[in-house]
């Protein structure tokens, strides 16, 4: 048995009805039962690819008058089925891609991930820091040498939540609250020991990507993708960005480069998320009006630059035209809530030591949003062909801006870095 083969619990996983009532049960102090009419419902499409993410109607049974027991909860479940189900809507051939190697190496990362997830809850449960809203925790339920296979967080529902496509973009001052959470969690990394963020060191996002994504066989077809998605007109652009990401940025002899931004600007690595982008804000959303109700999904928190938070969040979640005039103002604010929230600690960087990061680091974070933008809103279940249609040139728009953007931001860094792409 493993996680990437479909078995007999929730959604195809390991974990079963039994071992989530009894989680419940204990959490909720109660001797109520889930009813016969249970239901659970997928809704982890597009939601990203490491786990299940299921709807758990319980209908109890048994609770007494006083008691007011949840309607409904989540239960996020590690799992390698997503990876797999990915692999198709990319259009990889998932059989090439995913042989017994890679898929044994890809288990033991989707535990790892999963336990830090899982350490970083209790941190946030511990700190109940204001500036970082996350779900309730019910139950937290690591990986363990005798536990290889069923390992889950069973938190609160949001309902009337929206979900932001890859396509789409969230306005610079709606984006503010997730900046300042960001800049708040790690400002707690800066007041931890370092045996509380030992889970958080090993191994680093980067490493997990270029292992698992930016392989030769993956950059391929991410090159067929990205020539496919482009009308003809940017076929120059395209042909230039594929060249400056095949020379640095898929180059995998510039990994020790990305891994060692803070040594080479001269400070201190910092606690990050490390994968802020739409589908990890839980959001409700009036006319044009964004507003975060958590922050969620901290399987791959880092000890790394705070580049890696920044430049993912604007390359996957800020417009064109944000990026362009208002990247400055957010690391600002990122920067000075970061100073803030260390209530007189040492400050480990500077605010132009942050700046130059993003710029070295966004085009490599483009690199993860660009490829997914259009086949995530191709393929989107949820959304009608109607929607799809109309939605085609917001998506084109982002496109050609990050297209442009990965350019001339390596073009300036090259001139201003040269030594940081040297190998």
């Amino acid at each position: 048995m493993s996680l990437y083969t479909p078995a007999d619990g929730l959604l195809g996983t390991h974990v079963t009805w039994g071992e989530v009532e009894e989680e419940m049960q204990k959490a909720l102090g109660t001797t109520a039962k889930f009813g016969d009419d249970k239901t659970v419902t997928n809704i982890s499409d597009m939601k990203g690819f490491m786990s299940r993410i299921a709807l758990v109607e319980p209908k109890w049974v048994g609770a007494s008058d006083e008691e007011k027991l949840p309607e409904k909860f989540i239960v996020k479940i590690s799992s390698q089925l997503p990876f797999i189900e990915m692999t198709k809507l990319m259009d990889f051939s998932a059989e090439d891609f995913w042989d017994d190697a890679k898929l044994k190496g890809m288990g033991e990362v989707t535990r790892l991930l999963h336990n830090r997830e899982v350490a970083t809850y209790k941190i946030l449960m511990r700190e109940k820091h204001p500036l970082i809203p996350f779900t309730k925790i019910y139950a937290l339920k690591p990986f363990d040498d005798e536990n290889t296979l069923k390992a889950y967080i069973i938190s609160e529902y949001f309902p009337n939540t929206y979900h932001i496509g890859m396509h789409e973009s969230i306005p610079a001052e709606d984006l503010l609250p997730i900046v300042h959470g960001a800049a708040a969690f790690s400002a707690i990394g800066m007041k931890l020991s370092e045996e509380e963020t030992q889970y958080a060191r090993g191994m680093h996002f980067l490493d997990m990507v270029f292992e698992q994504f930016m392989d030769e066989k993956s950059n391929v077809k991410m090159e067929e993708m990205m020539r496919k998605a482009f009308p003809e007109e940017y076929s120059e652009k395209v042909e230039k960005m594929l060249k400056i990401n095949k020379d640095y940025y898929l180059n995998k002899n510039m990994l020790p480069n990305f891994k060692n931004t803070c040594e080479f600007f001269g400070y201190q690595p910092v606690l990050t998320h490390s994968d802020l982008w739409s589908s990890n804000f839980l959001c409700g959303k009036e006319g044009e009006k964004v507003t975060l109700k958590a922050i969620i999904d901290y399987q791959t928190v880092s000890i790394t630059t705070p580049a890696q938070d920044v430049g993912r969040l604007f390359a996957s979640c800020l417009s064109t035209k944000d990026r362009r005039e208002k990247a400055d103002y957010l690391m600002e604010e990122y920067y000075k809530t970061f100073v803030k929230e260390l209530d007189g600690m040492n400050v480990p960087y500077t605010l132009q030591n942050l700046k130059d990061s993003y710029q070295v680091f966004f085009p490599l974070m483009s690199c993860m949003v660009l490829p997914g933008i259009a086949p995530m809103l191709e393929h989107a279940p949820h959304l009608s062909e109607e929607y799809k249609e109309r939605m085609k040139e917001v998506a084109m728009a982002k496109m050609v801006g990050l297209l442009e953007d990965v350019i001339s931001t390596h073009e300036s860094s090259i001139q201003k870095f040269p030594k940081y792409f040297e190998f």
